[in-house]
């Protein structure tokens, strides 16, 4: 009985020792956030991922949250901004930015089609058209661009449409309108100037000579008007336009005079150039 009661005090000392040792601490787990499954918890989530650089959870994100309501357009846009940014980091001609611009592209064509089709949207889709070498979606975009906001851009894009597939009566006729109904907008010089390059491509070159005759001297008007401005005129984006457009057109009218052997008249404009500073 004494062996028994001995063991017994032993076993307890023991139990009393253990518990009073260092105890191991459990590792604390930080909660995981939980996304609630609506359109907004979802874009919001997509939106947390592309500040945080990681475009493909994003992207996985803003597509389920558009597809829970077709109505719900925030996270198409994000996407498709997204996908923009992505492509202009890539080189120039690579694969990938073509990939990334088709991609951005197609979701402003979504947006658009759902009725979302605000002016910058119009521009973007022009802008990313013309860089994919589509020239017909470019023409389609810029119609519907310069309906909606007749503006001298967006005109002016509608010309270059017309001109890149080819269509001169399109450019002649958009381009005599806007002449006239922009007669104090820094694009002037370029309606000039491709109203001008379109009646070369129909064999008109009188006309052309005429036009860009006409349009030097309402785009120095122009240039007289941004100069009387004051401040830094040179760095404004009115002067650089209005300044390139004249060298541009002095360039076609070099082209023409010595295609023709207009000897006298191709000495003017090389002075032309030479005081615009073009020395090539």
């Amino acid at each position: 009985m004494k062996y028994q009661g001995t063991y017994a005090v032993a076993v307890i000392m023991l139990l009393i020792m253990a518990g009073c040792g260092p105890s191991t601490e459990t590792a604390r787990v930080e909660p995981v956030p939980v996304v609630p499954t609506t359109r907004e918890g979802l874009y919001v989530r997509g939106q947390q991922f592309w500040i945080d650089r990681k475009a493909d959870s994003a992207m996985v994100y803003f597509l389920r949250s558009a597809a829970m309501d077709s109505s719900y357009n925030l996270p198409l846009r994000d996407l498709a901004q997204m996908q923009y940014e992505r492509a202009m980091l890539e080189p120039e001609k690579s694969r990938k930015r073509t990939e990334l611009l088709r991609s951005s592209r197609a979701q402003y064509v979504r947006l658009e089609a759902r009725g979302d089709a605000d002016a910058d949207i119009y521009e973007r889709l022009c802008e990313m058209s013309s860089t994919l070498g589509d020239d017909r979606t470019f023409l389609v975009y810029a119609k519907k661009n310069a309906e909606r906001f007749p503006y001298d851009r967006q005109v002016f894009n509608l010309t270059r449409a017309y001109y890149d597939v080819e269509d001169y009566q399109g450019v002649i006729r958009t381009a005599k309108d806007a002449i006239e109904k922009f007669k104090e907008s820094q694009y002037l010089g370029s309606f000039y100037r491709i109203l001008g390059k379109a009646y070369t491509k129909i064999d008109r070159d009188q006309t052309a000579e005429r036009i860009l005759v006409t349009g030097l001297k309402a785009t120095d008007a122009r240039i007289a008007a941004v100069k009387g401005g004051g401040g830094e005129y040179r760095a404004t984006d009115a002067y650089r336009r209005l300044h390139e457009d004249k060298v541009q057109m002095l360039l076609i009218l070099k082209q023409l005079h010595t295609t023709y052997k207009a000897q006298e008249k191709l000495e003017q404009v090389e002075r032309q150039l030479k005081e615009e500073g073009y020395g090539r």
